[in-house]
């Protein structure tokens, strides 16, 4: 084999091991589409308990509750020794993976360092991240060859902080690096001395230093559209740039410590691999609650665990008390759904927010509601007029297949003035945002503005409801509103009929709503209003990628309303009446309002049930403010809640506006009648599923594959951000700095951060958020539920992984069972059940 052969086998082979070694790695979506997102999605072929062990080793994290949180809710029964009972009987604990011992959990710099006492890889760390953020912020040239690996081996050698770090022999190494990224990262492992056997391990520890730029890389690599504007931080670049460094500084470690080959420098201390994993061990000590209040036979069997495999019992017995709550809860009848034929129909988004909301309109009027995925199963471009960007409407997991136009509905004087003032607005803030960014104007800015900023800044502080108001109507009067129609052109991108056609099918038959049309059918998206919140999109719809669902919701309703959707609905079965209008809608879940759009496009037949429909929404979303302020920290009791609840959203000084989809426990494939007059607490997802006219199990694979998954990013996110802050959440947002956009850093500098806020997890120090994983529970002949999960390796990996819990029953007459990892189902029985039969037969 040629010199050329054996250097192009050894890019190939790089290649593979970069992919294995960014699994530990979750991709970081920049703050515009926050998306949350299972920090381990990529080792979900592994048991969750393996994963997570894995995960420890490698990444330094825990990946169970903390032993403080379980010993508290033991002791306010939340954990009840018949749970744990049920969770030691229920099935064997996981152990470690096999290999997971032999991994090697530091890299080589990190092993020096430990050794000799030096800081090579704080250095690293520094340097990198310094250019990662000044590149993603145009603030270093784009080289010809482009990408960031190219512009800073362009830029680094007059770079003062190298001259100062590495010295001649090191600053001569970086003078002679290659010019391909993937040959440098082959010069620095040699350099370092890594086996070809270690190299996965060690790529994954020096992407694990770092885990925010690198999840930044890892979603530019693998995630990010091909149209996505702004420099591209790849991963092999981001590798190529630290392993440049470490090979640098062990030249600098070579020339202080004598002759010291690569191999040498390598060394495994395998003393230090024990000693950084027996402090995870700690970690996960039992937890401390009264020995005495444990049964012995309870107590005997999980004082013969490790602490890894207890913390496993404790966390299914935590599961396992929700599970039992709800499954009961979903037993009992409830007198939930009206008897009356709806006045109108209403279909909300998925969204744990929304199911309050469903439970107040029905409460206050014959509505018959619906739970779907906020996108309405469009998967758009979607352009907002007056603007030349487009935003994705869809889930991640999902490509863009079409394109829609938001425009004016009649172009008249009214909506000449409306485009003119938003180009004056976007040009008076991009010239204020460059001002901010120069050399010397920012300084002439602050003695220009200043006297302006300090009273704007007062108001803005202490009178935010009142700052609100006042920047609307200086925006109507710059910019006055218009009526605009969202469409979709074939000839531009959209969709044909036939495709709007299949569209509506698909969409209609999913949620169950395929006859019994009332004469006014809502299609409700989401999205929420807060102020100076960089996690803004967090709070958004999860399933319009990040964005508000107002426009999907909009083109939903608009093709449903055209006649030649419904001729070719009605050739493929489903009847949609003529006086049946769909209307679109926003629930704005920091205000728990309801905006409906395209008031214009309503006939005025419809208009006074529009009216009736406007009134109860606002009744509806009164009652659901006034049940979250009793859950929202810094809300006064004897004053007004919902206007408290309000005030929120426009605080400029709030840093919990809402608490967002914290305490998501479950999510719920079944008709409304399940869950109807039931108080779910805003806990559980709740997508509308009628098996009746989905003999195939199309709708239900649908279903488990695209928004399930979605919840289960959701789940997970929240779960590994509670469990793990230190390591696994972005931290305390009071300390957050924002960085070219793409995401925050604690204080000047350093790590990006990754997962949620704490304040989206924690109350005053106590977790608020409980994390359990994901409980799927469906209503659904068990032989089709398996059918799908068998023809899925997605879903089989999530089920018998255990990363999410199943329980179904083939319709309202069947019992609950309960899906075990192998695959087979067991009848459901509550803890206490559990613990009879055991006494009855012990």
């Amino acid at each position: 084999m040629s010199a050329t052969d054996e250097l192009l086998a050894a890019r190939t082979r790089l290649l593979v091991q970069v992919d294995e070694a960014a699994r530990l790695i979750a991709p970081l979506w920049p703050l515009s589409t926050v998306i949350a997102v299972n920090p381990l999605w990529d080792l979900r072929q592994m048991p969750f308990a393996e994963a997570v062990t894995y995960a420890s080793r490698v990444l330094g994290i825990c990946g169970y509750p903390s032993r403080t949180l379980f010993a508290e809710e033991y002791a306010s029964q939340r954990i009840t020794n018949d749970d744990l009972r049920e969770a030691l009987g229920d099935c064997p604990v996981a152990h470690g993976g096999k290999g997971i011992d032999d991994v090697v959990v530091l890299t080589a710099t990190e092993r020096h360092d430990l050794a000799h006492g030096t800081e090579f890889a704080a250095t690293t760390d520094r340097e990198v991240a310094k250019w990662s953020a000044a590149f993603l912020a145009d603030m270093v040239p784009i080289h010809a060859a482009g990408g960031f690996y190219a512009a800073w081996r362009a830029i680094i050698p007059s770079d003062p902080t190298i001259r100062r770090i590495l010295g001649k022999s090191g600053r001569s190494r970086l003078a002679e690096l290659p010019i391909q990224p993937e040959d440098a990262i082959l010069l620095g492992l040699d350099r370092l001395g890594v086996p070809e056997e270690d190299r996965v391990a060690e790529l994954a520890r020096q992407l694990a230093r770092m885990p925010g730029w690198a999840g930044h890389a890892k979603w530019r690599s693998r995630w990010a559209a091909p149209y996505q504007p702004g420099p591209a931080l790849h991963l092999v670049d981001y590798l190529a740039v630290r392993l440049s460094y470490e090979a640098a500084l062990s030249v600098v470690a070579t020339d202080e410590e004598g002759a010291m080959g690569s191999s040498a420098f390598y060394q495994h201390h395998r003393e230090l691999d024990e000693a950084h994993r027996s402090c995870e061990v700690r970690r996960l000590e039992p937890p401390r609650v009264d020995v005495e209040a444990i049964p012995s036979d309870v107590r005997e069997e999980l004082f013969a665990l490790s602490g890894a495999e207890a913390a496993q019992v404790w966390l299914r017995a935590y599961e396992g008390h929700y599970r039992d709550r709800l499954l009961d809860s979903l037993n009992t009848e409830v007198d939930g759904l009206s008897t009356q034929a709806p006045s109108a129909q209403a279909v909300f988004c998925i969204d744990v927010r929304s199911e309050g909301l469903r439970r107040h309109l029905e409460a206050v009027g014959p509505y018959e509601t619906f739970g779907f995925a906020g996108f309405f199963a469009l998967p758009i471009r979607h352009q907002p007029w007056g603007t030349t960007e487009a935003v994705d409407l869809c889930p991640v997991l999902l490509r863009p297949g079409s394109k829609t136009m938001e425009k004016p509905y009649s172009a008249d004087v009214t909506a000449s003035r409306h485009l003119r003032g938003r180009q004056v607005e976007a040009g008076a803030r991009m010239m204020f945002d460059t001002a901010k960014k120069a050399a010397v104007s920012p300084f002439i800015l602050a003695e220009a503005t200043g006297f302006l900023a300090g009273p704007i800044s007062a108001t803005k502080t202490f009178f935010p409801g009142s700052y609100a108001k006042l920047r609307s109507a200086l925006r109507a009067s710059l910019a006055p509103s218009v009526a605009t129609v969202i469409e979709t052109d074939p000839t531009d991108g959209g969709m044909s009929d036939e495709e709007q056609a299949l569209f509506a099918e698909t969409a209609l038959t999913t949620m169950g709503l395929t006859r019994d049309f009332a004469s006014l059918v809502l299609l409700c998206g989401h999205g929420s209003t807060t102020e100076n919140n960089p996690y803004a999109s967090a709070l958004d719809c999860g399933a319009c990628g990040g964005n508000r669902g107002g426009a999907s919701a909009r083109a939903a309703a608009w093709i449903l309303n055209r006649m030649r959707t419904r001729e070719l609905l009605a050739q493929r079965g489903i009847s949609i009446p003529g006086e049946t209008v769909f209307v679109a809608g926003e629930h704005d879940t920091a205000t728990d309002t309801v905006a409906i759009y395209d008031l214009h496009l309503v006939p005025r037949s419809h208009r006074d049930g529009i009216a009736v429909l406007v009134a109860d929404l606002e009744r509806a979303g009164t009652a659901l403010a006034k049940e979250r302020a009793r859950l929202l920290p810094g809300v006064k009791k004897g004053r007004n809640a919902v206007t408290q609840v309000a005030a929120r959203s426009t605080d400029w000084a709030q840093v919990q506006p809402e608490w967002g989809l914290a305490r998501n426990a479950a999510f719920i494939v079944a008709p409304r009648s399940v869950t109807a007059g039931v108080d779910l607490e805003g806990r559980c997802f709740l997508h509308s599923y009628d098996a009746s006219v989905d003999p195939d199990g199309v709708a239900l694979e649908t279903i488990l594959t695209a928004p399930m998954v979605v919840a289960h990013w959701i789940n997970a996110q929240y779960y590994f951000s509670t469990v793990d802050p230190e390591l696994l959440s972005a931290g305390d947002k009071t300390v957050h700095n924002i960085v070219a956009g793409v995401g925050v850093v604690a204080g000047i500098g350093g790590d990006l951060k990754v997962g949620l806020p704490l304040q989206s997890l924690f109350e005053s120090g106590r977790t608020y958020h409980e994390p359990l994983r994901l409980l799927t529970v469906v209503q659904a002949p068990r032989v089709r539920l398996d059918a799908v999960i068998n023809r899925n390796p997605v879903l089989r990996e999530l089920f018998d992984g255990q990363w999410v819990h199943l329980a179904a029953r083939d319709d309202e007459h069947d019992t609950w069972k309960i899906r075990r990892s192998d695959g087979s189902w067991v009848q459901w029985r509550p803890a206490a059940t559990y613990t009879e039969e055991v006494s009855t037969h012990g």
